[in-house]
């Protein structure tokens, strides 16, 4: 297992140092990322990049540093810290890390089409030549891997592109399909509850309200048990919504205001604005 030192006595003055394997250092980096600890998390990843033994173990902790500056941007206002990120990563990363830096950079660019700056929707100004030249880049993606789980997210993204970007929006479920298999093959449980959130999305679009429910709780589950708050939080505003759809608006505010009161203390702007404008009865906020 490749492993970095960390410093533990911060002073140095007794020479006190631990061992971490990379893997458990990038995986509580991805915990406290889905939980919004976003500096403790950056903390961590330059931390360990700072310490790191060894050219791999940089490039890991390079790229768990960008997936966390991406994650961040997507869900808060303010500083942007992916493109910096990003470069960095790109700086000590070799070919074998490749997809994973053009699959961020996917991320990243879909984000801020889809987003503004202030956190509104970026609808002003928006091209739709690079959105149709996001979603080759998705299908690209998902058909240069041989791993399931990857291509499940390339997939992912090529559905929400047509879901957010392209106004295909009845293109997208079979991208969103394929994202769910993949992710049933794999294992993989964040990209399963991401598949069903939007795949619910439609069902709920077109009436189908049980199934909608179904696939949502099913979502929320899912990042629960693996601890994606962010996740969590951003269904039960999905689920607080349908309440009030299904003609139970005293149970959807209820939802409603505790989503409130946790992504405030969390920092989350935007989900608490959502929140917010669901109690004072914009059911379909933006």
């Amino acid at each position: 297992m490749t492993a970095t030192r960390l410093v533990t006595d911060p002073d140095e003055r007794d020479g006190a140092r631990v061992s971490v394997g990379v893997d458990a250092i990038i995986a509580a980096a991805t915990a406290l990322t889905w939980t919004a600890r976003y500096d403790v998390a950056r903390r961590l990843l330059d931390s360990a990049v700072s310490a790191a033994d060894g050219d791999a173990a940089a490039r890991q902790l390079a790229l768990a540093a960008a997936a966390t500056a991406v994650h961040h941007d997507f869900r808060t206002v303010g500083p942007r810290w992916a493109p910096g990120a990003i470069a960095d990563a790109k700086a000590v990363a070799d070919t074998r890390h490749r997809w994973q830096l053009d699959f961020l950079e996917l991320q990243h660019d879909y984000g801020r089409e889809l987003i503004g700056p202030d956190g509104s929707p970026a609808v002003e100004g928006r091209d739709p030549a690079r959105a149709s030249a996001l979603a080759r880049r998705a299908e690209s993606l998902a058909a240069s891997t041989s791993e399931v789980a990857d291509a499940g997210w390339a997939a992912f993204y090529r559905g929400l592109i047509d879901d957010n970007l392209t106004g295909d929006r009845e293109d997208a479920p079979r991208w969103l399909a394929q994202a769910l298999d993949a992710a049933e093959q794999a294992g993989d449980d964040y990209l399963a509850g991401e598949a069903l959130r939007h795949l619910g999305d439609h069902d709920e679009e077109a009436g189908e309200l049980a199934r909608a429910r179904a696939r949502w709780e099913r979502s929320t589950e899912l990042w629960a048990r693996i601890g994606n708050m962010t996740g969590v939080l951003a269904q039960q505003l999905l689920l607080a919504q349908l309440a009030i759809r299904e003609g139970r608006p005293a149970a959807g505010t209820a939802i409603a205001q505790e989503v409130s009161r946790w992504a405030g203390a969390l920092g989350l702007v935007l989900y608490q604005k959502h929140a917010d404008a669901l109690v004072a009865g914009d059911h379909d906020p933006a």
